[in-house]
């Protein structure tokens, strides 16, 4: 959960906080604060807005045709607390019908109502549809590929004008020489990419599909687009109805955002990690368009867009599907590899991060999610880790502009809970903490602190000590607790990181001997 500047004072009002002191000087309209009496009181002292009538809702979820049941994150639940994650009975609606905005019944007689799909997860009736378009479109090509056979005429023509009367026929076209209808490409590639009919960019440069993921606590809408044919509108570049032609399709990532400051932020952010001694393991940034032009009137003008390479899956969402089973062996290197990669190039640049969670690495060129799942050892591999997210990376010996509880170290938290967030100093050590957090969650298959807890409170605590004993591998546990102390001072450098025993001794991380 990220926690914004306008979110963060309705955390200090709700500690009793004075909101003079707070992180932001007055709570955004819409915030709810403690002196909203009608709100209640969630586990980590943030008010919440009271149920909804209707079912349960499920977010982030995924179906399980072998099982028929839907797993995710469960709101507006009578007896289940916000953000638990539950796994249903089995489906009794047909699996075929299963889509986002529906109400779905289990055998048990339970409703609950689905909301977006998890990062990657297959949704069953849009599958069903894009199999029905497909079967129709190859029936339709079939049918335009065969050519009319012309009778010969009824009347006998002379012999002697035989030979005048017969004219050569044209060569007949190739099955694939055969073009799809304009018209027909273009409903193929509708229901083939899940188009929107929406663009972006400069001559309606992106498409974009699906539906946008919401910047957690921010204004910024993640968006699935990918680059359209010049020659074609609204047909994805390299696309021509077939299913060898789909991977050659470029698809690409869009964050669109009203707010300027931030995205300026951005880019000039990923400019700067990039270009340095260090460039890190970021995604690449592709194009930065401010006020960019699109067929939506609510974005056209509107909205600046940062288009960057496009990933499969995050590594929470990894291990979400994995159902708590942690990364191993070579896999769980290869992540922590890369975050280390990433923090080196941005404490290179006189940076820090401040926002490193397992959330903001996605796995690049990687299509094998099923089979990253079921890797238990962790002999694939993860190759294609790539760090996303920059807008919130500060300056070093300066204070943040928003942060993530979990990922906060404990001399923040002090501060948090003394008022004095906005005045924290910012040094390396954090995004150390944040590092090894991280890592365990990797390692662990879950995270430190459990869902709905004040982590704030807890790290502050007289009794709170760090265990990292289910960390199974005894090198990466001494690193996790390396990066773990309570003291900032002890914690290591990114080079101490990179250089620890763990990745040393196996020529298999960033360094081989």
């Amino acid at each position: 959960m990220r926690v914004s500047e306008a979110v963060l004072t309705a955390v200090l009002s709700a500690v009793c906080i004075h909101s003079a002191s707070a992180f932001a000087p007055t709570p955004a309209a819409g915030i709810i604060t403690s002196s909203s009496p009608r709100h209640r009181q969630t586990d980590n002292n943030i008010y919440c807005p009271p149920l909804q009538a209707g079912p349960p809702i499920i977010s982030s979820w995924r179906y399980e045709s072998s099982k028929g049941v839907i797993s995710g994150v469960v709101s507006n639940h009578p007896t289940i607390s916000d953000g638990e994650r539950i796994t249903t009975s089995p489906i009794k609606s047909d699996p075929s019908n299963i889509n986002e905005n529906l109400v779905v019944q289990t055998k048990s007689g339970s409703k609950y109502k689905l909301s977006n799909a998890a990062w990657g997860a297959p949704i069953p009736a849009v599958a069903e549809a894009k199999k029905k378009e497909m079967e129709a479109a190859v029936a339709a090509k079939k049918k335009a590929q065969k050519q009319p056979v012309s009778k010969a005429p009824s009347r006998q023509i002379q012999p002697a004008a035989a030979a005048a009367a017969v004219k050569p026929k044209p060569a007949a076209a190739k099955p694939s020489d055969q073009k799809i209808a304009p018209a027909q490409l273009l409903k193929l590639a509708k229901s083939t990419f899940s188009l929107t009919g929406a663009t972006v960019g400069k001559n309606g440069k992106y498409l974009l599909a699906g539906k946008p993921q919401q910047s957690s606590g921010r204004q910024a809408k993640i968006w699935e687009a990918y680059e359209s044919d010049p020659n074609q509108p609204g047909i994805p570049s390299g696309y021509d109805g077939t299913n060898a032609s789909i991977s050659k399709v470029k698809r690409v990532t869009i964050k669109l955002s009203p707010d300027v400051d931030r995205m300026r932020l951005e880019e000039a952010n990923y400019n700067k990690v990039q270009s340095g001694l260090f460039s890190g393991r970021f995604v690449s940034k592709i194009e930065y368009t401010p006020g960019v032009p699109s067929s939506d009137r609510n974005v056209d003008g509107k909205c600046t867009a940062l288009v960057i390479e496009a990933g499969e899956y995050d590594l929470k969402a990894l291990l979400s599907a994995r159902k708590g089973m942690p990364l191993r062996e070579r896999a769980l290197r290869d992540a922590a590899a890369s975050a280390g990669q990433c923090i080196q190039a941005v404490h290179s640049s006189n940076l820090v991060w401040t926002d490193l969670k397992t959330e903001n690495f996605i796995v690049i060129g990687n299509n094998n999610l099923n089979e990253e799942v079921n890797d238990v050892n962790g002999k694939m591999g993860l190759p294609g880790v790539k760090g996303i997210d920059l807008e919130s990376v500060i300056p070093v010996r300066n204070n943040p502009i928003d942060y993530t509880p979990e990922a906060a170290p404990p001399e923040f938290a002090r501060a948090l809970l003394a008022g004095e967030a906005r005045e924290f100093v910012l040094d390396y050590s954090y995004d150390m903490w944040s590092l090894g957090m991280m890592l365990f969650e990797l390692s662990t298959g879950s995270p430190y602190f459990k869902k709905g807890s004040n982590v704030a409170k807890t790290v502050c605590a007289d009794e709170f000590t760090v265990d990292v004993s289910s960390v199974p591998d005894a090198k990466l546990r001494d690193l996790i607790e390396n990066c773990l102390s309570m003291d900032p001072r002890k914690r290591p450098d990114i080079t101490g990181f990179l250089l620890h025993p763990y990745f040393i001794t196996t020529g298999i991380g960033p360094w081989t001997f």
